[in-house]
């Protein structure tokens, strides 16, 4: 599939039909040995363009197949091995694929490193696509001068070359030079060649032109066997530090070797310029530049910026542990079956369901990976229960919307405007979110009907919420009203109720259950994963060549089918590093579960009971509460945590938590890194433990109260105003650098702020209201205020929704919730933009029976005093001054409190001050008119500026706040801002709107 790059260009790359020639046939069994007769080898002259009409008797000599024959057998052999067979009459069609394909890589590596690239690199990339272009102009000529098809299988050379450049990114400059040169000398060796046709009779040493040919073909083929010995070479050979030094030599000995024989050619054949599309390969690499800028303005987009996106949910995103690809040659009639699927007019949708274990995400990773290098891909979420946001639906459409912008930029003019039209789109029900962010924006794509845009999501079931599936399904299946693009969606699941009704509800799809494919099947495929893991583990720990023997790997396959969860995770047990290979592997074998019907316990049983080996009935019966305590804390939490982060959390010493795991890699993934998550392997060891048939049951209601508690206890010792100690009450969140925030917020308080409530619900009533009502009523705004310096703040309200629910809630604490909703909706934004404000902003502008301001106003430490008149309750904002019928142009206080023009003077008559659209006040000497002072630090117009009677400086009101010097004290309610003029007496600041209300402030700075 071409790179949509390619699309774009298509008109770039269309040529005038060539007129049909007909080929003479070369001689054949030519000997690299030419005739001492010169004629043998001539042709008639002719036109250009009649190069290889020729009619006559003598044929063209393959000079390439002269060449080939000149290589040592061994030399030989290795470019054989990649040989495919060409169909009759296909040989120019193949070969123009090819070139194809290296233009298409050379725009997709110049894409991916021109921003971090030099000159020199957009220069190689250029003459790279001039080469290509150029002898796709005649390579009707070179079918016919190279019926063996070598200068074909060097074009394949040149595109391997490019995609290595891929892989070893430090070593891109380097093989891109290769590339180049490689790309070039190919098409001047058969520009040479053509023309030499062309004027054979008028040069007088054919045989001499002739032998310099083949001997540059030669030199071509010869370093054309070390890429490819190269990329032959096993991966353990294949050092990224040395891809360089591989290929520097090579590529000397090939340019001592051209330019020997190009001085020769050149004074031969007189050839004077032979790469003419210089022109058009700068305009291919210009609207890269221009469409890659484009991206650039698009991720910097307010819009696309506004859209949440789940952490980790794309196939490919960083995690720590390795995630598993499908083997080569295992589950090959299942991928080529989907891959068929995908380019056909069959249904929207292929669900791949299975039980746990079957080996469905390592199939969709692979089916992404697949479509991605395609250039079918859109997008993809991979859902994982105890991954914060993948695990619930919440930024599901969002992060899809995304990666599909990225993809086809057109999207993102129909998102953005959903976007602008409605802000708060992405926090809106399910439905809501698909319909305005997804399915109108597909609807409206200008695009071709050939265009296939795969979307993959991978285990549904495991996104929080039945309802929440099912009206994924529907949204997904309405996408079969959508004619302007080709979509296809991919999806995996176990197969639950709730799905299954929904498909059943839906009969036009394809389904496979993955354990019900041929047995045959099933088993080849997990010999292959096994006899492959235990190889590399044999070779790693220098075992015997005999380990562990087929009639071991033959138990093995025998206890794992259908499972390749049991595959992957004896695999992990064996090898890990601290226990010999030998040892570990008859455990297995002869483990008492190793007969067990159930699958999960012949999987996971054999490693847990290595916890509890000679341990007395007293010791079995700590160390199973010790595994309770750690890891069934870690198979609950809503989102990962590191050891440190989980011993604060869960008051246990982090040397015996290393302890306890230290035989649980297989199932867990334990960083070296202490900053990185400790996660499970598989979800299915989290369900083995919370069955309670399981001997190492966790139970689930009692542990998440556990940690309830725990996130409480947390809060209640660590949270305080201001707790990152910023400077200023007015700092903005932008302004405020991470490393302070994680400095001051490390993970277990951070995972305590915005887990807790989901432990409380989770325990299903045993945690007591009191407990929340109390936290509650000490930290509810150092809560909020943590929420907002995390970039968390629009999931308060969920939260407090969430807890008004309950059933049987008190009267205290609903009273109390309904009030804390209120807050957080009229501050929301105002705390994501600078989260301190809550304590003051927020307090100052709530009701006077506001719950939250009876409790907190006088707890404030922060020593700014406003007050101003509002109402009682919730239901109005402001008490204001009634009566203008337009807007107020002016007001302001003279020092002697009689009304004044529109200007601000300092109290003696000697300063005026003046706002401006520059974002600066300036001050000025009133007698002189020179310029005293500017003051900075607004980030918009200054609406209005005014002077204290009693202090002489400045207090302005810009862009959302109100101003002291230069420093942001307050922020402004949306109410407010509809500012025409201000005045100040005193302590009172009068606020003139638009709408004819003047507000009244009374401040104590």
């Amino acid at each position: 599939m071409p790179h949509p790059f390619g699309k774009r260009f298509s008109h770039l790359f269309h040529r005038r039909k060539e007129s049909e020639k007909p080929i003479v046939e070369p001689r054949q069994n030519e000997t690299q040995e030419h005739s001492t007769n010169n004629n043998a080898h001539l042709v008639p002259p002719k036109p250009a363009d009649q190069a290889i009409k020729s009619t006559q008797t003598l044929q063209p000599r393959d000079l390439w197949q002269a060449a080939h024959d000149q290589l040592d057998k061994s030399q030989q052999n290795i470019l054989l091995i990649k040989e495919i067979s060409i169909a009759p009459g296909e040989a120019k069609k193949h070969l123009k694929d090819l070139i194809d394909q290296v233009i298409t890589t050379t725009e997709e590596g110049y894409e991916k490193y021109y921003q971090t690239a030099d000159k020199t690199f957009r220069k190689t990339s250029r003459k790279i696509l001039d080469a290509a272009l150029s002898f796709k102009d005649i390579i009707g000529a070179v079918a016919a001068l190279d019926p063996t098809q070598h200068a074909a299988s060097v074009w394949n050379i040149v595109s391997l070359t490019l995609t290595l450049a891929k892989k070893y990114s430090q070593s891109r400059d380097s093989l891109f030079e290769s590339s180049q040169y490689l790309a070039d000398v190919l098409t001047y060796g058969v520009f040479i060649e053509q023309k030499f046709h062309e004027k054979t009779k008028s040069i007088s040493d054919n045989h001499l032109v002739e032998d310099a040919l083949i001997r540059l073909y030669k030199a071509i083929l010869c370093y054309a066997v070390q890429i490819r010995k190269f990329q032959e070479a096993s991966v353990g050979e294949r050092v990224l530090n040395t891809v360089t030094d591989s290929l520097h030599q090579p590529l000397i000995a090939l340019k001592s070797s051209v330019e020997n024989e190009r001085a020769k050619l050149d004074k031969w054949i007189g050839l004077i310029e032979y790469l003419n599309r210089t022109k058009e390969a700068e305009n291919i690499l210009y609207k890269i530049d221009e469409l890659a800028d484009s991206l650039k303005k698009l991720l910097e987009h307010s819009g696309f910026k506004s859209l949440p996106l789940a952490e980790g949910a794309f196939f490919d995103s960083y995690t720590p542990q390795r995630e598993d690809y499908c083997l080569p040659d295992t589950r090959t009639d299942l991928l080529h079956r989907i891959s068929l699927w995908a380019q056909s007019q069959d249904q929207l949708i292929f669900w791949l369901n299975g039980m746990a274990g079957t080996g469905k995400s390592t199939i969709a990773r692979t089916v992404a990976q697949s479509f991605q290098n395609q250039g079918l891909l859109g997008a993809s979420f991979f859902f994982k229960r105890g991954e914060a946001d993948r695990g619930n639906a919440k930024r599901f459409v969002s992060t899809l919307a995304r990666q599909l912008i990225i993809k086809h930029r057109q999207l993102g003019f129909d998102v953005f405007n959903a976007i602008e039209n409605d802000s708060d789109v992405v926090f809106k029900s399910l439905d809501i979110q698909f319909e305005k962010l997804l399915y109108q924006p597909l609807r409206k794509l200008y695009t071709s009907q050939s265009t296939t845009i795969v979307i993959i999501i991978d285990a549904l079931d495991e996104c929080a919420g039945d309802e929440h599936q099912q009206i994924i399904l529907d949204c997904l299946f309405k996408m079969q009203e959508i004619k302007s693009v080709h979509l296809r969606v991919f999806l995996t699941s176990r197969p639950e109720l709730p799905i299954r009704n929904s498909f059943d509800k839906n009969k036009d799809h394809h389904d496979l259950i993955l354990q019900e494919l041929p047995k045959s099947v099933i088993e080849h495929d997990i010999r292959l994963f096994f006899e492959s893991k235990l190889l590399a583990i044999q070779k790693e720990r220098s075992l015997s060549p005999d380990w562990p023997g087929s009639e071991k790997i033959e138990k093995l396959v025998a206890m794992a089918i259908p499972l390749f969860i049991f595959a992957a995770t004896i695999c992990r047990f064996v090898g890990e590093r601290k226990w010999r290979p030998e040892q570990r592997l008859e455990k297995i074998l002869n483990s008492a579960s190793a007969s067990s019907e159930d699958e999960m316990a012949r999987t996971y049983t054999p490693i847990l009971s290595q916890l509890l080996a000679g341990a007395n009935e007293e010791e079995t019966h700590q160390l199973k509460k010790e595994f309770q305590h750690i890891v069934g804390t870690i198979i609950l939490l809503a989102s990962p945590l590191p050891l440190h982060a989980l011993s604060l959390l869960i008051e246990f010493p982090l040397d015996d938590i290393n302890t306890r795991l230290d035989g649980f890699h297989s199932v867990l993934s334990i960083p070296v890194d202490s900053e990185a998550p400790v996660r499970i392997l598989h979800l299915s060891f989290r369900d083995y433990l919370l069955d309670k048939k399981c001997p190492f049951y966790v139970p689930e209601q009692d542990t998440h109260s556990r940690i309830a508690s725990h996130c409480l206890r947390l809060m209640k010792t660590r949270l305080r105003e201001n707790i990152c100690e910023l400077q200023s009450y007015g700092i903005q969140q932008e302004e405020i650098k991470p490393k302070i925030i994680k400095d001051y917020l490390t993970s277990d308080i951070q995972y305590a702020c915005r887990y807790w409530f989901h432990h409380v619900e989770q325990s299903k009533g045993l945690i007591m209201d009191c407990d929340v009502l109390i936290f509650l009523q000490d930290h509810f705004l150092h809560w909020m205020e943590v929420l907002a310096l995390m970039g968390r703040i629009s999931e308060a309200v969920g939260l407090i929704d969430a807890l008004k629910s309950r059933a049987q809630l008190g009267s205290e604490l609903s009273d109390f919730l309904y009030d804390a909703e209120r807050f957080i909706r009229q501050n929301n934004y105002m705390a994501a933009i600078a989260p301190l404000q809550i304590y003051r902003a927020g307090l100052v502008f709530a009701p006077t029976k506001s719950i939250i301001k009876q409790i907190f106003i006088s707890k404030v430490k922060d020593q700014l005093a406003v007050g101003t008149a509002v109402e009682d309750s919730w239901s109005s904002n402001l008490q204001t001054f009634e009566g203008h019928s337009s807007r107020v142009s002016s007001v302001a206080f003279s020092p002697d409190g009689r009304t004044l023009g529109s200007v601000a003077f300092s109290p003696d008559g000697r300063t005026l001050g003046s706002g401006s659209a520059d974002e600066t006040i300036k001050l000025w000497d009133t007698a002189t008119g020179v310029e005293q002072r500017t003051l900075t630090g607004h980030s918009g117009t200054v609406e209005s500026v005014v002077n204290q009677s009693t202090n002489n400086y400045s207090i302005s009101i810009a862009d959302s706040w109100v101003f002291l010097q230069n420093e942001r004290v307050l922020w402004l309610p949306t109410d407010y801002r509809s500012l025409r003029c201000c005045a100040i007496k005193d302590t009172t600041l009068a606020l003139g709107l638009a709408n004819g209300r003047v507000p009244i402030l009374r401040c104590d700075f």
